[in-house]
């Protein structure tokens, strides 16, 4: 398995680990960020920014299909491109139609496990368990 394959699998199944800890410590953390990315069109367009940035480089330098790990870690990449270019292109309306659905108790509850499961097989995958 090549290098910055797994280099990045550590990086983004660290981050989503953390991430979904953080939303299962306080369910509350999504729906207020969401609130103030509504209120602050320069705090949008950072974030926007940064998921394009990182979607950017990760396709630049780690389009392949040659194992699962290398696939996930791909489609990860071309993911947060697509984000990032929706929330610069369509800004409120892209938090605007998320917010509702994160408004619901249970739903950063499911999103925290999923993050928690998805960052653990990454890192799993980049640790050569599977």
């Amino acid at each position: 398995m090549a290098e910055l394959t797994v280099i990045l699998a550590q990086i983004l199944g660290g981050y989503m680990l953390v991430m979904g800890v953080a939303m299962l410590i306080d369910r509350t953390l999504i729906t207020r960020l969401l609130a103030r990315l509504d209120e602050d069109i320069g705090l949008t367009v950072t974030m926007g920014l940064i998921a394009l940035v990182i979607g950017l480089v990760i396709a630049a330098t780690h389009t392949r299909w040659d194992n699962p790990l290398a696939i996930i870690v791909t489609l990860v990449g071309w993911a947060a491109i697509v984000e990032g270019a929706l929330i610069l292109w369509l800004q409120n309306r892209f938090m605007g139609f998320f917010a509702p659905w994160f408004a619901r108790p249970v739903v950063p509850l499911i999103w925290g496990v999923a993050a928690l499961v998805f960052g653990a097989a990454l890192m799993a995958g980049s640790f050569g368990v599977w």
